[in-house]
């Protein structure tokens, strides 16, 4: 699961990969897709994150189903479909931003 911590970590990565670009260089418009493609790199972060742990969840899901815990299955089957729905909010999001880039010719 996603801690603080740890979106912080990758957040830093990015700053450091990208300190070498001076964004003052850019005009508006680059500026503006550079901005759009961090966002939507983001986004894939998110989305491959909550695959991975919808993924792990199912596999507890089922190891409690074949031990015959009822409650166990319930509790993982809920987190599994709730990591699922968080997917697919964010893959609306994704093509929802993604969009907006084509609009404005900017990504």
């Amino acid at each position: 699961m996603k801690t603080t911590h740890d979106w912080n970590m990758r957040l830093q990565e990015v700053l450091e990969r990208t300190a070498p670009y001076d964004m003052s260089l850019m005009d508006d418009e680059q500026n503006k897709a550079y901005q759009q493609r961090l966002e939507l790199n983001r986004i894939k972060l998110e989305m491959k994150e909550a695959k991975q742990e919808a993924d792990e969840f199912l596999k507890l899901a089922e190891a409690y189903k074949a031990a015959g815990e009822e409650k166990g299955y319930q509790a993982a089957w809920a987190y599994h479909k709730l990591s699922m729905k968080h997917y697919h909010d964010l893959s609306h999001y994704y093509t929802k931003i993604a969009a907006m880039c084509a609009n404005t010719m900017t990504a």
